[in-house]
This record gives C-alpha cells, structure tokens and sequence, in this order.
C-alpha cells in the first residue's frame, strides 16, 4: 500500500501538469476550394508534435476541420480530396449508378441543363446549387454522428461558424448533427442553397467570420494554430471579372474581425493561393493546393518547433490522435440516412435541355427540349422538344410512370428534312420530305437495362426530288405505315464522348404494315436490328473499341420503300432515318441492299489532357437477302478507313478526321463540335 502511494505521489506532479498544459486550438479558415491546403496543413502540424485540443474552421475549414475532429487523419482526408469527384459533388446532378437507363442516355443529350421551377415555398430551394450531393457525402463521411451531439464530446472539441441571414449576426455551433453543421457553414449565398434550421436562414460563415480565432478563445484555447487560405483584398486594376469582385465582398464583410484574430494567433500559417479561387476544384488545383498547404506550413516549421518548446514538450513528443476513422463500405453508405434538414427536397425536377452541334453532314443545328412534371406525385410528365437545321423537328410527349422504372407514354412528332443521297460518293438525288409520327409504348427501365414495346404510325409526304439518276418512282411515293416494334437495350459504358470501360448492344424487331395487318397486300415487313460495341482499356490512355452492326429486311416481296430500306454512312446512327448505319469513309448517306452487316475497329490513344487521337476501320458486307450475304454474285464487299483527333471540351467533343473508303474510292474529310442529339 505504501509502496503504491509513493509512486501515485511520484506521478502526481506530471498528472497536475499534464491537466494545466495550455491548450491549443487550429483554426481553418474558409476559402472554397483553397481550403484543400488545410490537410497538407495538418499533416505538417502532427508532424511538429502539436497536441490539438480544439478545432475550429469556416466553410472549407469547417468541413475539413469536422472530419478531422471525429478521427480522419491528414492521410485520409488527402486520399478523400483527390479522389472526389468534384463537379459531380458540387452539383445536384443524380449519381449515374443511380439512374434508370433512359434518363441517363437522354442526359447525354445536351450541353445544359436548367432547373426551374413557377412556384416555390421552400427555402431550399433558394440556391442555384441544393447540395444534395454534398449532403449525402456528409452524411456518409460523419456516419456514427447521425443524431445530435455535443461538439466538446467528440474526440477532438470543434465548433464551427455560419451567418443567420435573417438578422445578419453569427452562428456558432457547438452541438447538432455534425453533416448538417458543416453544410450550414459553407452555403455561399446565390450559389449553394441555404439551410433552414431552427427559424434561422444560415448562410456561409465566411460573410461573418472567415477566421474564427475568437470562437477557438472562447471555447478554452490558450494558443492558437491557424491556417489562412483567404485570398487578399484585390485594388481597383485587379477587380476584373464577376468570380473577383464576389471575393472581394465576401472578404470586406468581415475584413475587421479577421485583422482582430489575426492579432491574437500565436502560428499563423499563410498558404500561398495565388492563381486560385474559391471555385478551383479541379483534379490538378486540389492536388497543388494541398502540396502548398504542406509547404506553408513547413515555412513556419520553427514557429510550430517553439510552441511546441512553449509546452514543454520534447522533441520526440507525438500526442495520442484520434482515427484513422472507419469509413463506411459502398453497401453501407447506401443504408445512412441523409438529414432532410440539408437533402433539399425529394421531388424531381423540372428541367430546361438545350444542344447544339455543328459538322460538316449537316452544318448547325440547335436543340431545345423541356419536361415538366405534373401532380403532387409526379409520375406524370409532359416533354416538349423543338430542333432547328436542316432536320427540322417539333415533338410532344406525355408519359406516366406507375412504378418505379415502368413506364408508358404518347408522342407526337413532326419532321422536315432536307437531305441529299449518295451513290458511290457522288449525289445521286436531293429530296425534301415531311415525316409525322405518332408513338404509343410501355418501357421498363433498369440502371443498365431497357426493354421497350409498342406501335408506331409513321405518315411520309415527298415533296421535292432532284433525281441526277432514273429511280424507282414507288420508293418516294406518299405512305402511312403501321408497324409494331419491341427492343432491347443495355449499355454500361462510363463515358458519353471518350468511354474508357463498358459495353452497349441493342436488339430490334420492327413489323411494318400498311393496315395492321399486311404490306401492299402482302406479307409484312420484319427488320431485325442489331448493335454491339465495347471499350477495353488494356494499358493507360490506350483503348479499343470493336463494334459490329446489322439490320436485315424480309418479306413484302423485297418492295422495300425509302422508309423502309436500309441507309449506310455517316458518323452517327440514325442520322437521317431511323434505320441508317454508320460507316467511316462514307461521309454521307447511300441506300443500301436489304441486308447490311458491318464490323468496324476504333483505336484510341489519349495524348495530351482532353486531347485524343484515333484510327478507324471498318468491313461490311451487303445483300439483297441474307443468305446471299456471303455469295459473290450477289452480294459486295465494304471497306472504309479513318485517322481523326478529338478535343473532348465542355461544349462536346471538337472532332476531324480523314477517311477513305471503297465506295466513295476517294480521301474525304469529316469535322464536328457537340454531343450527338
């Protein structure tokens, strides 16, 4: 017993002294995407041996600052950054392992998308951006911290700060749902929503205090660590575009607080954020910012040395850190439930889509198409999609969706096409014509999956034919066809202009009638479609892609019409008509016999960021009968080849290639700018 009270009585000095430490607080300050800089920050500060106490951070600051304090190591929080993708975050766009197969082709579609909406009650809704990805990602990285807590009681006390924008004064929060606390911090007013909590708008804290010294002083801090990503106040030559006079208010607003929490920082660790903004959220802007970060912080090495001297500590000391943190498997993530107070609203939006592209098949065309959701429940959706080219376009759609990815709907459609026909590359005719149609069919979606039936009536008006070769009049006359269809589609590819991994194939049975039931009093017209391709990625940047497509007529006495027959060429499918196949080398589009199959071969090597080049071939054969297909005397061969290079921009890919092929027996040329629509 003595012998035990006289080692307790040895160690109590040590005890009362490790309880009297002056205790250190890191404060973050807010920045955006300069905020990234705060992990190389800290892993220089554990580095150093500064024990933490306190974390206290604004917007950024407060996100990094939050996961920090629950057990995230600098390491982790590293590896998180760089790996995220931030333009689909910093957006409300649906995750595409989330969407059914439809929407998710559809989106592909266009260069813009707009929200909108006539009516809104919801605060939620005051933001250009909701957050609801964020609020997901918050909600899984704070997963154990889902009910309200204590922010002294985590591992490391934090607090952070936010802006009630109702009354303009400053909120603190010391307790709460962690994700929601972090989310209200950063809501940068006009671009993230607010949040609406408790009757307070809260917007981001860095319009109040952007560098919250005062609230780590406050908490019990004796000495503080800071770490500053706030750009400085720009003069007047400097004030040039909308991104710079928006920071310069945003830091005017609280430009007294920082200088008065400037003064009582004992470390205060100044990152060079020089040529980058709040918005520099980039692959190659993260990964510098947290490098500058790191160096930042190294610069103030010996300051960080004699604080820790100023403890008492040695030079080998490594305070106890909470973490690494146990972040949640892809399974599980799925099952944490998001705070509705920072989900933004479950309801589908209604959106504005707009494309353009310009090539050289038919120069410039423009696409505007909106849907809007009717009812409470919204299950019912009204489409209205409107195209100006030289396919001119006009189409309604109503659909209904009664479970989840079963769906129905009728459309109408109305179309003017000016097109030119090739022979061999040369211009066989020049016809205009007006095409209506009339669709009604059920779907069922899956996120990979589609399998679709229905009946189509399709009303064909020719109105003018410059014919440069005799042809045959009963291809061009007027006609009304009724045919039946059912399809199925898959597609897995990770990439709408350079897909790198996946696989896409389509199977299609159409039955053309001219009374349900017949064709020209004969047996119906069956055509059977079929499409396959795959990306495979066997070293980096490099990828192949084979492909193989066909389509075969049978029945009605092969008196195939235009609307019916098969067409080659082209750098898209269905360019002109449904039924065309493209085909390099062949820059325009030629009738084909009723049978078509073609297998192409693309390779493509990535040689510059965003910078691709490719080299194209493909082999067809054609016949009038698909058991002909591999007789001489009946049938001929294809062959076309192609070297391109593409820009994969924002607008859609910029692309031009050179080609050549047996038909046209001449080098032709092909350029285009924007998505496919």
């Amino acid at each position: 017993m003595k012998y035990r009270l006289f080692i307790g009585l040895l160690f109590l000095p040590m005890f009362l002294w490790g309880q009297s430490r002056p205790k250190v607080a890191v404060v973050l300050s807010g920045g955006g995407a300069k905020g990234a800089a705060h992990i190389g920050a800290l892993k220089v500060i554990e580095e150093a041996g500064i024990p933490v106490d306190y974390v206290v951070g604004t917007s950024m600051g407060a996100i990094v600052g939050g996961l920090y304090a629950i057990g995230y190591t600098p390491q982790q929080l590293d590896s998180m950054a760089r790996a995220q993708n931030w333009k689909f975050l910093l957006s409300d766009a649906p995750n595409p392992k989330d969407l059914l197969l439809d929407d998710r082709l559809k989106s592909e579609r266009y260069v813009l998308s707009i929200p909108y909406s006539f009516k809104s009650g919801n605060v939620l809704e005051a933001g250009i951006i909701k957050g609801k990805n964020l609020a997901r990602l918050f909600s899984t990285l704070t997963y154990g911290y889902q009910d309200s807590a204590n922010f002294s009681r985590l591992p490391i006390p934090f607090a952070c700060v936010s802006e009630n924008l109702a009354n303009g004064t400053e909120v603190v929060f010391h307790k709460g749902i962690l994700a929601t606390a972090m989310r209200s911090s950063m809501s940068i007013p006009g671009v993230f929503a607010p949040i609406y909590l408790d009757s307070m708008v809260l917007v981001d804290g860095g319009m109040v205090n952007n560098y919250p010294v005062d609230v780590a002083l406050a908490m019990g801090a004796d000495l503080i660590v800071g770490v500053d990503v706030q750009s400085p106040l720009l003069d007047a030559s400097e004030l040039k575009s909308v991104k710079d006079i928006f920071g310069q208010i945003i830091n005017l607003q609280g430009e007294k607080k920082y200088l008065e929490n400037l003064r009582k920082t004992n470390v205060h660790i100044k990152v060079d954020v020089n040529g980058y903004s709040a918005a520099s959220f980039s692959k190659e802007a993260i990964d510098t910012l947290i490098v500058r970060g790191e160096q930042a912080a190294r610069k103030d090495w010996d300051k960080l040395v004699g604080l820790r001297n100023q403890l008492g500590l040695s030079a080998g000391y490594q305070p106890h850190r909470p973490g690494p943190y146990p972040v949640p498997s892809v399974a599980e993530s799925k099952n944490i439930p998001v705070d509705p107070q920072i989900s933004g609203p479950s309801v589908r939006e209604n959106k504005l889509n707009i494309g353009f592209r310009f090539d050289t098949e038919e120069l410039a065309a423009l696409q505007a198409n909106t849907v809007y959701y009717l009812g409470k429940q919204q299950t019912s959706q009204l489409s209205l999609t409107a195209r100006l080219g030289k396919r001119t376009m006009a189409q309604v759609g109503y659909n209904y969706q009664w479970h989840k990815g079963w769906q129905t709907g009728l459309t109408y459609q109305f179309d003017y096409k000016d097109i030119s026909i090739y022979n061999e590359g040369k211009r066989t005719f020049d016809l205009t014509f007006t095409h209506q149609l009339i669709n009604a069919g059920v779907a069922k979606d899956w996120h990979q999956i589609q399998v679709s039936a229905g009946i189509n009536f399709d009303n064909y008006r020719y109105h003018d034919m410059l014919s440069l070769e005799p042809m045959d009049a009963i291809m061009f006359k007027n006609e009304s066809l009724f045919s039946y269809y059912v399809g199925l589609v898959y597609n897995t590819m990770n990439g709408r202009s350079v897909p790198t991994k996946g696989m896409a194939w389509a199977l299609t049975y159409n039955l053309y009638t001219d009374n349900f039931f017949q064709y020209k009093d004969n047996n119906p017209i069956s055509a059977f479609y079929a499409h396959w391709q795959s990306c495979i990625t066997p070293i980096k940047n490099f990828t192949v892609i084979p492909s193989l497509d066909g389509r075969v007529l049978a029945g009605g006495h092969d008196n195939y019409t235009f609307a019916v027959s098969n067409l080659l060429g082209g750098n898209m499918p269905g360019r002109y008509m449904p039924q065309q196949i493209p085909f390099v080398g062949i820059n325009k589009a030629e009738l084909a016999s009723g049978t078509v199959i073609v297998a192409g071969l693309k390779l493509r090597q990535q040689i510059l960021k965003n910078q691709y080049i490719s080299v194209v071939g493909n082999y067809g054969r054609s016949s009038g009968e698909l058991h002909e297909l591999f007789d001489d005397t009946h049938s001929y061969d294809l062959v076309g080849a192609g070297i391109g290079y593409m820009y994969n921009s924002f607008l859609g890919p910029v692309e031009i290639q050179l080609n050549w092929s047996n038909q046209t027996k001449s080098v032709g040329w092909y350029a285009g700018l924007g998505f496919t629509f």
